[in-house]
C-alpha cells in the first residue's frame, strides 16, 4: 500500500555543518514515523558551494559549464552521503539516488537549467521499499547526459519539482520558522511570521530564503507548499491566497530534562539533547556511579525515584527492567510530569496502572522507543487511514534474534552466533529474554493496547523459544527464511498474539530484514504497509527517544497556543487556525 508521500529539502542554513545533520534526521523521522515516505533533498553544507566556484575560478577561468557543473554539484553529493550515514546509525532506513537514476532531466544553461521530467515509477519504488529516499538538489541531467545545475538556490526548485510530479506534500525546512514582515536578525521589534502567503509575497523577498526561480515555478503550477524551520507544527503556507499574519508568536524556552540511566541509551539520549540547547537543558540525571560523572555539566544523583520526583519538565527513563524504573516513573507521573521511557518490560508489565496515574494527573507517558527502537511500530499502527480495519499484523520486533538467525544461516554455531551478537552490544550478558521470545512479547502487548485500546499481559502472548529454531526449518523447505516472527491475527472480535520461529518465503517483507534491523507488515485485506529500520543499539533506541520528546513539544505548544487563541477576541467570520495539509 501505498503511504502519504512529502518532500523535504534542507539547505545550507539548516545543514550548517557535519554537527547539524542530527537536526536534519530528527525531522525526517518525524515525518517517517507520522507515516509518510519522505524524499529528503539535500543542498551542500553551508559554504561548500561558494568554496567550489572559487576553486574552479582559481583553476581555470575557461572551463566549460559542464565541468563547472560536474565539480560544483560534488558539494551536494557529499551532503546526501553524509546524512545517509547519519540516518543509517540512527537506524533509520534510506536510499540515495541520484538525478540520473530518477531520469530527472532539464534543458537549457547548464548552471541555470529548468527542469523537465521525472521518472515518478522509480522513485515510488524506491520509497516503497526504503520509505525515506535522499536526493542531491539543485542537480539534473541533460539530454546528452552531462550533469546540470538548477540555478543558485536550485534545490528549492528539486524539491517542489518532485512534489508537482509525484502529487506529494512539501515542506522547504529553513532556519527559520516561515516568511516575516521584515529580517527577524534586525534590530527593532520582533515581525509577525506569515501563516499564509500568496506567491506575489514570496516574491517580494530578496530571494535569500526562497529562490524566485522556484517561487514561479510554484506559481505557475498551482502548487502550494510550505516553509519553516526544523521541528515546528507551525509553518508558512505559501500558494494562491490571501496573506495571513500570525497573531502573536511567544518565543518557546527550552524544557528542563531529567534522565535516569545514563547508560548505552541515556548517554546517546544526551548527546542528542546537548546538540538542542535551544529546545532542551539537562537539568539532572541518576546515575549508578556518582562518582564517574563528576565532570557533568548538569547535576547528578544515585537516587533515580528522588531525580523523577524533582521539578522538571519531563523525565526520560532509560534504566530498563522494573526496580527502580517503576516507582521512579510513578514519582514523575503523581507530580504531573510527563515521562519518556524506553522500557518495554515495565511499560507490558504495568501499562494499566501507569496509564490511569498518568490520566489522573493530566499528564502523559510516551513509549515508542519500547517497541522496534527506530523503527515506528507503535505510530504506524496509529496511522492507518480511517476505515482501514487491520486484519493482521506480523513483525520482527527482537534485533538480537534476527541478528543470531543471520549468523546461523551463514553457517555459524549456536554459540557464535550468541556471542557475536554480544560483542556487537546487540545482546545481553544472558540472552534468554531475546531468545525465548519474551522479549518480543513485551513489545507485542504494548502494540495489542495500541492496536485495541484494551490491555493483554505476557502470558497471554504463545511463545515458542528460537532454540526451536532446527526443528522448525527441517519441517519446511530449504529455500525458507526463518524469522521469529511476533503475529497478531484477529479472531472474531477478539486477537490471537504469539512470537514464533516461522518459515518465510525469500521474497516475504520480514525475510529481507538483515542483522539487527526489525520491521513490521500491517495487513487490512488486499492492502499492506510495511516499516522497517534498525531495532536495537544507543542510536536507534536514543532517535526515537528524542522523537517522542520532540513530539511533546509539539503537543504542549499547539494546546498551549489554542487557549492562547480562546483569549484573543476575534471578528466575526474570522479563520482561528489555518489547517496545514
Amino acid at each position: 500500500m501505498t503511504e502519504p508521500i512529502i518532500v523535504l529539502k534542507f539547505g545550507g542554513s539548516v545543514l550548517q555543518s557535519a554537527e547539524t545533520l542530527p537536526l536534519v534526521v530528527h525531522e525526517i523521522y518525524r515525518w517517517r514515523r507520522s507515516g509518510f515516505a519522505v524524499v529528503a533533498v539535500v543542498s551542500a553544507l553551508a559554504g561548500t558551494t561558494d568554496a567550489l566556484l572559487e576553486e574552479t575560478r582559481r583553476i581555470s577561468t575557461r572551463a566549460s559549464s559542464e565541468v563547472v557543473a560536474a565539480l560544483v554539484s560534488s558539494g551536494e553529493w557529499e551532503a546526501a552521503g553524509r546524512l545517509g550515514v547519519a540516518l543509517d546509525r540512527a537506524g533509520v532506513t534510506c536510499a540515495i539516488r541520484s538525478a540520473s537514476a530518477l531520469h530527472l532531466r532539464a534543458e537549457g544553461d547548464p548552471l541555470d537549467s529548468n527542469p523537465l521530467s521525472l521518472d515518478c515509477g522509480r522513485l515510488r519504488a524506491a520509497l516503497r521499499d526504503c520509505g525515506v529516499v535522499v536526493l542531491p538538489g539543485y542537480i539534473a541531467e541533460s539530454a546528452a547526459g552531462d550533469q546540470v545545475l538548477l540555478g543558485r538556490g536550485g534545490s528549492d526548485l528539486t524539491a517542489l519539482f518532485i512534489a508537482q510530479r509525484l502529487g506529494a506534500a512539501c515542506r522547504l525546512v529553513k532556519d527559520v520558522a516561515g516568511l516575516y514582515e521584515w529580517d527577524p536578525a534586525e534590530q527593532g521589534p520582533a515581525p509577525r511570521r506569515f501563516v499564509a502567503a500568496d506567491y506575489s509575497d514570496a516574491l517580494g523577498t530578496d530571494g535569500s530564503v526562497i529562490q524566485h526561480k522556484a517561487i514561479r515555478f510554484a506559481r505557475d503550477q498551482g502548487l502550494t507548499f510550505e516553509l519553516g524551520a526544523w521541528g515546528e507544527d507551525s509553518a508558512t503556507r505559501i500558494g494562491r491566497c490571501a496573506a495571513q499574519l500570525e497573531k502573536e508568536c511567544v518565543p518557546p524556552s527550552p524544557w528542563r530534562v531529567s534522565i535516569l540511566g545514563l547508560g548505552t541509551v541515556g548517554e546517546g539520549v544526551r548527546q542528542l539533547l546537548e546538540g538542542m540547547p535551544g529546545r532542551f537543558q539537562i537539568q539532572e540525571a541518576a546515575v549508578r556511579r556518582v562518582d564517574r560523572r563528576s565532570q557533568c555539566r548538569f547535576a547528578v544523583d544515585g537516587d533515580p525515584i528522588a531525580v523523577a520526583s524533582r521539578a522538571t519538565d519531563v523525565v526520560v527513563e532509560a534504566m530498563g527492567g522494573l526496580d527502580p524504573a517503576l516507582p521512579a516513573i510513578s514519582a514523575a507521573l503523581q507530580r504531573g510530569i510527563p515521562v519518556v521511557s524506553a522500557n518495554k518490560a515495565v511499560l507490558a508489565a504495568h501499562g494499566p496502572a501507569l496509564e490511569a496515574t498518568a490520566q489522573q494527573h493530566q499528564t502523559r507517558l510516551l513509549g515508542s522507543a519500547a517497541v522496534g527502537g527506530a523503527v515506528p511500530c507503535l505510530e504506524h499502527v496509529g496511522a492507518v487511514p480511517p476505515g482501514a480495519e487491520i486484519t493482521d499484523l506480523q513483525a520482527v520486533l527482537n534485533g538480537t534474534s534476527n541478528f543470531v538467525l543471520d549468523r546461523l544461516e551463514a553457517g555459524a554455531s549456536w554459540d557464535t552466533a550468541v556471542c557475536e551478537a554480544q560483542e556487537a552490544g546487540l545482546a545481553e550478558r544472558d540472552p534468554q529474554r531475546d531468545l525465548s521470545g519474551q522479549d518480543a512479547a513485551d513489545k507485542l502487548v504494548l502494540l495489542h493496547h495500541r492496536l485495541t485500546g484494551r490491555w493483554i499481559t505476557g502470558e497471554d502472548v504463545r511463545c515458542v523459544p528460537l532454540e526451536e529454531f532446527r526443528a522448525k526449518r527441517g519441517s519446511g523447505s530449504a529455500a525458507r527464511v526463518i524469522r521469529q516472527v511476533a503475529r497478531l491475527t484477529r479472531d472474531g472480535d477478539r486477537w490471537q498474539a504469539s512470537v514464533l520461529p516461522t518459515a518465510l518465503t525469500p521474497d516475504h517483507p520480514l525475510a529481507r530484514l538483515r542483522n539487527e534491523e526489525n520491521g513490521m507488515v500491517i495487513s487490512s485485506g488486499a492492502r499492506w504497509w510495511v516499516v522497517r529500520g534498525k531495532g536495537a543499539g544507543r542510536w536507534p533506541t536514543a532517535e526515537a527517544v528524542v522523537a517522542d520528546l520532540l513530539e511533546l513539544q509539539r503537543r504542549w505548544s499547539r494546546e498551549s497556543k489554542a487557549e492562547r487563541l480562546r483569549s484573543i477576541p476575534r471578528r466575526p467570520n474570522e479563520s482561528r487556525r489555518l489547517k496545514l495539509p
